[in-house]
């Protein structure tokens, strides 16, 4: 449980760390995890003859796909130590039993350890690539190999050293970035183009009409309510735009000029 608990915590870690630089993100990830597959099988106690090598060619086909981003030789080479020690024990990795001992592990030599990959052995002639560097703490021991070191150093130069290329980090800005807003110059004074209607309308009738217009400069709530024709709906933001209008222009070219601008948002 310890185990799976370090696993988890480290996955977690990685994972922050990942989302924070985006490094370059691996590909067909699908033979990393049929590589995976018998380790997690000697975890549960699943044995399936013939698994050692499938993950064998699928950790080499992961590799000579991604051995271009920064860590992958290193994730590699370690895994090629471990598989190399493994392949000699029928594909679980050797611990021996004289360093389980000092630890205070006493366990018969040819056992497979419960819970790991390990089978306890007497000794190796690859004894150098096993798991026999212990790590210690409050909370956990574990018995590491230098292949699982060069991977632990590879997964980390992969995430604190490796970027994902500047083509795809500008597709997935412009992919999440919203559309700047156009140029084009919009018609002024196009009927049902505006987002103010009401005032759109107003300003048609009044530059078709100078009398309308006059009366508008005088009293625009009257005019717009009053003329004979065709009667305007203002609301209360249409009447409170009038009114500043109203405020500032002191002749009918200044107050139309203004009215123009406000329904074409300018």
């Amino acid at each position: 449980m310890n185990l799976f608990v370090v696993y988890l915590v480290c996955a977690l870690v990685g994972a922050v760390i990942a989302l924070w630089r985006a490094p370059a993100w691996p590909r067909y990830n699908l033979l990393l995890a049929i590589a995976a597959t018998p380790q997690v099988g000697h975890v549960l106690g699943i044995h399936i003859r013939g698994m050692f090598a499938v993950s064998v060619m699928a950790m080499l086909l992961w590799c000579c796909c991604n051995y271009r981003i920064a860590g992958v030789p290193l994730v590699a080479g370690g895994a090629a130590l471990n598989m190399l020690a493994m392949a000699w024990h029928g594909g679980a990795m050797p611990v021996r039993a004289d360093i389980l001992a000092g630890l205070g592990y006493h366990f018969e030599t040819g056992m497979l350890l419960e819970g790991s990959k390990d089978i306890v052995v007497h000794g190796s002639p690859l004894w150098l690539l096993s798991d026999w560097l212990p790590v210690t703490t409050d909370l956990f021991t574990l018995i590491v190999s230098p292949g699982d070191l060069l991977i632990v150093g590879g997964v980390l130069v992969w995430l604190l050293f490796s970027r994902t290329p500047e083509s795809e980090r500008k597709h997935l800005m412009l992919a999440f970035s919203t559309p700047a807003a156009s140029t084009e110059k919009r018609p002024r004074l196009v009927q049902g183009q505006s987002a103010r209607p009401a005032l759109t309308r107003l300003a048609l009738l009044a530059a078709a009409d100078p009398a309308l217009a006059e009366r508008l400069l005088r009293d625009p709530f009257d005019a717009a309510d009053a003329h004979p024709h065709y009667h305007v709906t203002l609301d209360a933001h249409d009447r409170a735009t009038l009114a500043a209008i109203r405020a500032r222009a002191r002749t009918v070219g200044e107050f139309l000029g203004e009215l123009a601008a406000e329904v074409d948002g300018t």
